[in-house]
C-alpha cells in the first residue's frame, strides 16, 4: 500500500477525478440570452425570478415562492414580516453559519444560541425549550448539511409557546421529512443558491411559505417597501432592495429542472461512500432523522474520532485527504466561539439597544467543530468505484496517522 500523498506518496486521484462545481449546460445559457435579449434584467418588472420561485416552492411543497437576493436577506425578511424586531429573542443553533445569527442583529433582535443533536448537528427541542423566555418570539433551526431538524416536533413546540419556527434550509434543497420538504413546516422556509449550493446561480435566494399575509409583507420589506400591484412610488412600509435578478431566475429554472436526477445521484452516491467506510474505524456518518423520505447532501460529514487515527487532530486528516485529491470543506466553528460574538456583537440601530448575542455551554456544537470532517458535494457525483478509492484512501491515512503526527503534516 503506497504512502500517502502528504508523506510524499502519488496522489490517490487526479485533479479532475471528481465532477467540477458548478455544473451547467446549454439550458442556462439559453435562458441567459433569452433574458439578455428581452431587455427587462431586474425582476421587479419580469417573470423569470418568479416563475423560478413559485416552481421552486411548489417542489418543496410550499404554496409561495418569493425570489430575492441572497439566503442571509430571505432570513431578515422572514424575521421582519414574523415581527421580530428591537429586544425580542431568537433561538438559533450553534453549529450554522454566521449568517443565521447575523439576520437576527440585522433587525435589532437577539440572538440565543442554542447546542445542537452531538449526533446530527442540529437543532433539537429540548435544547429550544432550555432557552425559551418571556421576549422569545421565534426559532430559527437549521437543516445542516441537508440533514432535517426534527420539524414535526419543533413546530409542535413553537405552536404550544405562540412563537414562529424558520427553517434555514441553505442545505436542504429537496429534503424531506415525513413527506413534508424543508421549508414547508415553518412559517417560512429560507434557501440560498450562493455558488457551493446544490442549486446555484452564483448568489440568489428564496423564501417559501404558505401564508400569504405574511409573504405579503417579506416581498414587500424585499421590494423597497411597495405594495404589490401598487404604483411605483407607493411605499407602504420600510423596505430594502433584495430582488433576484432576471439573470439569476434564467439560471436557477434549468437548474431545477436538471436537480432531481442530481438529488438521487448523490442519495445513491451516499449510500455507497456509506458502506464503503464502514469499515474503516473511526470515520461514523451525521446522523439523519430516519424519518427522512429524502436527503438532500451540501456536504458528506463524518465524525471523526482522532483516538482511531493515533491521535491525528481532524483538521490534519482533512488535510491530508485533500492531498489525496479528494475535494474536502471546512467545518463550521460553534457560534459561540466566533470572534465577532464572543466580542459581543450589537444589533447595528438604534445605538440604544444593549442587548448583544446570548449563548449557552454548547459542549456537542464545540466538539463537533473540531471532531467532525466535511466532504464536499460534487464528490457524490462520482461513479461508485471512486467512491470506494475514498474510503481506501481514508484507511490509508488511518494507518498512516502515526507518521503523519510525527513529521506535523
Amino acid at each position: 500500500m503506497h504512502r500517502p500523498a502528504a508523506l510524499g506518496g502519488a496522489p490517490a486521484f487526479a485533479p479532475d477525478a471528481f465532477p467540477a462545481w458548478p455544473q451547467w449546460t446549454d439550458d442556462e445559457r439559453t435562458g441567459l440570452t433569452a433574458a439578455l435579449d428581452e431587455g427587462l434584467w431586474g425582476s421587479s418588472r419580469a417573470r423569470r425570478a418568479a416563475d423560478f420561485a413559485a416552481d421552486f416552492a411548489r417542489f418543496q411543497g410550499a404554496a409561495i415562492g418569493l425570489p430575492m437576493a441572497n439566503g442571509t436577506c430571505t432570513l431578515e425578511a422572514a424575521l421582519v414580516a414574523c415581527g421580530v424586531g428591537e429586544g425580542d429573542e431568537v433561538v438559533v443553533p450553534a453549529l450554522t453559519f454566521a449568517a443565521t445569527a447575523v439576520a437576527v442583529l440585522r433587525v435589532n433582535a437577539v440572538p440565543v444560541v442554542a447546542d445542537v443533536d452531538p449526533d446530527s448537528l442540529c437543532l433539537v427541542p429540548e435544547h429550544v425549550e432550555a432557552a425559551l423566555t418571556p421576549r422569545t418570539r421565534a426559532v430559527i433551526a437549521v437543516h445542516l448539511a441537508g440533514a432535517m431538524a426534527a420539524t414535526d416536533r419543533l413546530a409542535a413546540l413553537c405552536a404550544a409557546r405562540g412563537i414562529d419556527l424558520i427553517e434555514d434550509s441553505a442545505h436542504a434543497h429537496g429534503s424531506r421529512l415525513l413527506g413534508r420538504g424543508a421549508g414547508s413546516w415553518g412559517v417560512f422556509g429560507s434557501f440560498s443558491f450562493q455558488q457551493s449550493k446544490l442549486l446555484t446561480a452564483g448568489e440568489g435566494g428564496a423564501l417559501i411559505t404558505s401564508d400569504p399575509a405574511r409573504a405579503e409583507t417579506a416581498r414587500s420589506y424585499a421590494n423597497c417597501g411597495r405594495r404589490t400591484g401598487g404604483a411605483t412610488y407607493e411605499h407602504v412600509r420600510l423596505g430594502v432592495n433584495y430582488r433576484m435578478t432576471e439573470w439569476q431566475g434564467a439560471v436557477l429554472a434549468a437548474q431545477l429542472r436538471r436537480y432531481p436526477a442530481q438529488l438521487a445521484r448523490r442519495e445513491e452516491g451516499a449510500r455507497h461512500l456509506g458502506a464503503a467506510l464502514a469499515a474503516t474505524a473511526g470515520l461514523r456518518p451525521q446522523g439523519r432523522d430516519p424519518r427522512m423520505d429524502r436527503s438532500a447532501y451540501y456536504a458528506y460529514v463524518l465524525h471523526y474520532d482522532p483516538e482511531a487515527f493515533g491521535g491525528l487532530p481532524a483538521a490534519r486528516f482533512s488535510a491530508a485527504l485533500a492531498a489525496e485529491g479528494v475535494p474536502v470543506a471546512t467545518p463550521y466553528p460553534a457560534l459561540n466561539r466566533l470572534d465577532m460574538f464572543a466580542a459581543g456583537a450589537a444589533a447595528p440601530a438604534p445605538p440604544t439597544a444593549a442587548e448583544r448575542v446570548r449563548a449557552a455551554v454548547c459542549p456537542a456544537a464545540e466538539r463537533a467543530a473540531q471532531t467532525t470532517v466535511w466532504l464536499h458535494h460534487r464528490l457524490l457525483l462520482a461513479p461508485p468505484d471512486r467512491l470506494a478509492r475514498v474510503a481506501e484512501a481514508c484507511d490509508r491515512i488511518r494507518r498512516a496517522a502515526g507518521r503523519l503526527s510525527a513529521v506535523g503534516g
